[in-house]
């Protein structure tokens, strides 16, 4: 079909399909100038067509470029199944060559898009395939299994859930024959808090019809072969075009936009952008915060990308500074030459048993908690993507949140550093060395960063996960010795936040965090087969002091150094 778009009568709007090696076709909308040929933005998308409505189509356009929207394998008009992140790759690799045979392509693609949008750029740019001069991808995780399914061991529970619910919803016209399977959904999504207690976590009817992925994304929690099958975490390196990624300090993927930039960043050409935005708000507003002129918009944020995009096409120098951040707290933001910053003071704050947080080692000491997964920490703020709440949905807003909801719970160790004398600036990544013991044959440890004002409020920076017999990556899983002292390490994302005179720095450590991640029932099953009736308490020991130096490591930036605001 062609067409013309409306109030533009040089452009064309006309739908495509494109073959695939095994003989199916995906579809796609493709707009174009009707003059001659042209570089082309690839946007390749496994959501809806209502989705699609906020792609930069006609910016695009005047930048210069033609545009083909496509629909995904198993998704809007194409053919076959989706079969999440599977098919990736070869259908990228075939739309590629594709689109460098067809007369109005003049050679030169570049492709954009966020989330899934931007996984399928990664899953191709690491071939070097011809033609692809340049991609923009926008909070996209590194790798599949430890970055989106799960997070050092702990399945995503809350984002898996909200991201099958919100795509088995757009499939299910094409799903419209099978008996119950609409009913099934329905309930699922009317009442997702019981949908994330209910057990075991594989047992989703409704989705499992729609998705097979999400049976195996729990199925498949041990088998590297299937994991490093699908990943294009292994070929980051060998892409070869300028890429520019975009994040939020309060994105559940953005450990992954970070590691992209930093594996890339060797070849050449790469830009990094990392706003105080969630996984789908660029607003400025996370949380219980506003930050002013943290917007998207401020930024101009769809106009460097295109601009990023055409220079790279036209083979011209990039007018982008490398790393642009946005500094919470001061309110602003800053370029930089390279992340994390060369000038960062790397600097280690030891918890003590005393609930002390400083630079001065402290004693020998412990301190205990009971955790029960039955009655799990919730999930208050932070990094997420999550559906419903009791409250309609308030309850699970990413981004900064007040931790005095939680003050009342005795299975959360606080520690608290003094009140600060001058201003702390904190940019960079976070990691917390937890020396702790378990009466369990396995568990969880969690650490979230907070910012404690004067007036009381404690408001969440970062958190991170661990799964006890993950604590060596998800490859080498390790028995848990009850009773036994091991050292964890646990990632705590990365921020950029200016801690105020007068505030205080927190660390928090607990066992859950629920329902963003299942709960670990203690006896080391695997996720999707846990069951209630194997929950077993655990006595959870932290130590502390010269032997067991529970710490967490904080990127202090000199407050002596000059900025280079934007």
């Amino acid at each position: 079909m062609t067409g013309t778009l409306p109030g533009l009568d040089t452009h064309l709007l006309e739908r495509v399909r494109t073959p695939m090696r095994d003989g199916a076709h995906l579809a796609g909308i493709l707009y174009r100038d009707a003059a001659g040929p042209r570089p082309v933005m690839l946007v390749r998308t496994p959501y809806a067509e209502p989705l699609s409505r906020s792609l930069p189509v006609l910016p695009a356009l005047d930048a210069g470029f033609a545009v083909l929207v496509q629909d995904c394998r198993g998704t809007g008009r194409s053919d076959g199944e989706l079969r999440t992140f599977e098919n990736e790759t070869a259908d990228g690799l075939d739309t590629l060559g594709w689109l460098t045979r067809q007369p109005w392509c003049d050679g030169r693609i570049v492709m954009y898009g966020m989330s899934y949008l931007g996984m399928v750029q990664l899953a191709v740019s690491g071939h070097r395939p011809g033609g692809l001069v340049a991609i923009a991808p926008t909070v996209t995780p590194d790798d599949y299994r430890d970055g989106l399914v799960y997070r050092q061991g702990a399945f995503q529970l809350g984002q898996a859930l909200a991201w099958h619910l919100l795509t088995a919803a757009q499939l299910l016209p094409r799903n419209a024959g099978r008996d119950g399977v609409a009913a099934a959904l329905a309930g699922l999504a009317a009442d997702p808090e019981s949908a994330y207690r209910a057990l075991p976590l594989s047992d989703r009817p409704g989705l499992t019809d729609i998705l097979p992925g999400w049976r195996t994304w729990l199925g498949r929690e041990n088998d590297r072969k299937y994991w490093q099958g699908i990943s294009y975490a292994s070929r980051r390196a060998g892409t070869a075009v300028p890429a520019l990624h975009v994040g939020g300090w309060f994105d559940l993927f953005l450990r992954g936009t970070l590691g992209n930039y930093t594996t890339m960043a060797p070849a050449g050409g790469q830009h990094l952008i990392v706003g105080p935005w969630s996984h789908a708000d660029q607003s400025g507003i996370t949380g219980e915060v506003y930050h002013p002129g943290g917007s998207a918009q401020a930024i101009r944020l769809e106009h460097q990308q295109l601009r990023f995009l055409r220079e790279s096409a036209d083979g011209a120098p990039a007018s982008l500074p490398p790393v642009q951040v946005y500094v919470m707290g001061a309110g602003r933001w800053r370029t930089e030459n390279e992340w994390p910053p060369a000038r960062t003071d790397r600097q280690t704050w030891y918890l003590g048993a005393d609930g002390s947080l400083g630079r001065d080692l402290p004693g020998a000491g412990t301190a205990e908690y009971v955790h029960d997964p039955r009655d799990p920490v919730p999930t208050v703020g932070g990094a997420i993507l999550m559906a419903g709440s009791r409250d309609g949905g308030l309850g699970y807003q990413p981004g900064s949140r007040d931790q005095r909801l939680l003050d009342a719970r005795t299975d959360i160790l606080r520690f608290t550093g003094p009140v600060l004398d001058h201003d702390v600036e904190v940019t960079g990544p976070l990691t917390v060395h937890l020396h702790a013991a378990t009466s369990a044959a396995d568990t969880d440890f969690t650490a979230k960063l907070v910012d404690v004002h004067p007036g009381g409020r404690a408001m969440g920076i970062a958190d991170g996960i661990v799964r006890a017999r993950y604590r060596s990556g998800m490859d080498t899983p390790l028995p848990v010795v009850p009773g036994k002292v091991y050292e964890y390490r646990i990632d705590v994302g990365a921020t950029s936040q200016l801690f105020r005179a007068g505030h205080r720095i927190r660390v928090d450590i607990a066992s859950s965090n629920f329902p963003c991640f299942d709960r670990n029932p203690g006896t080391g099953t695997p996720a999707g087969q846990v069951t209630e009736d194997e929950f077993v308490p655990a006595t959870q020991c932290v130590h502390f002091g010269p032997e067991h130096p529970s710490s967490i490591r904080l990127p202090v930036i000199p407050a002596d150094k000059g900025d280079q605001q934007c």
